[in-house]
């Protein structure tokens, strides 16, 4: 899933020489090999779409562009656009990877929990588990829309591992 992040740019007034102001860095843009953007997700990474959570949740090959000069840290999240309607922000959290540094992505399957396939200090939250546990769209039928966001963070987060997404 391709996805432009919006950053702020500040520019400083140009000098009475007519200097310009540096051009702001790129949009940082997250995309998946596996699916479209805006394309539907391959059951393959929903295995609860259709039945009670099974833990068996794989987790899609993810990608990201180089953040801006000043990232410490990212926070990638996946949420679920009509998760609980009327429900609280926090439920709709599907997955949420913090404090990821030095990478330029997450590979397909990361398994719950501590795992060498995340950096050192990154840890992972889910609505019910320490980690990826895929869509639960439940008995509605109705087709749920899945976005995957990515934040830049000039320092990163000091949190327990254990809080609650809503708390992150």
């Amino acid at each position: 899933m391709k996805r432009a992040l919006a950053f702020a740019a500040v520019l400083s007034s140009a000098s009475a020489a007519g200097a310009q102001a540096p051009a702001p860095p790129p949009p940082t843009v997250l995309s998946s090999p596996a699916f479209a953007d805006y394309g539907a997700l391959p059951l393959r990474y929903a295995p609860n779409a259709h039945a009670q959570t099974t833990w068996a949740g794989l987790s899609p090959p993810l990608n990201w562009t180089q953040p801006p000069p000043r990232t410490r840290a990212l926070v990638l999240t996946m949420l679920d656009l009509e998760a609980a309607p009327g429900a609280g922000p926090d439920d709709q959290v599907l997955w949420m990877v913090v404090n990821l540094t030095a990478v330029r992505g997450l590979p397909e399957g990361v398994p719950r929990g501590r795992t060498a396939m995340l950096p050192e200090g990154a840890f992972q939250r889910s609505f019910a588990s320490n980690g990826y546990v895929g869509p639960q769209p439940g008995a509605d039928k109705q087709a749920h829309h899945y976005e995957f966001e990515l934040y830049t963070l000039d320092q990163a987060l000091e949190l327990a591992k254990q809080n609650h997404p809503a708390l992150i």
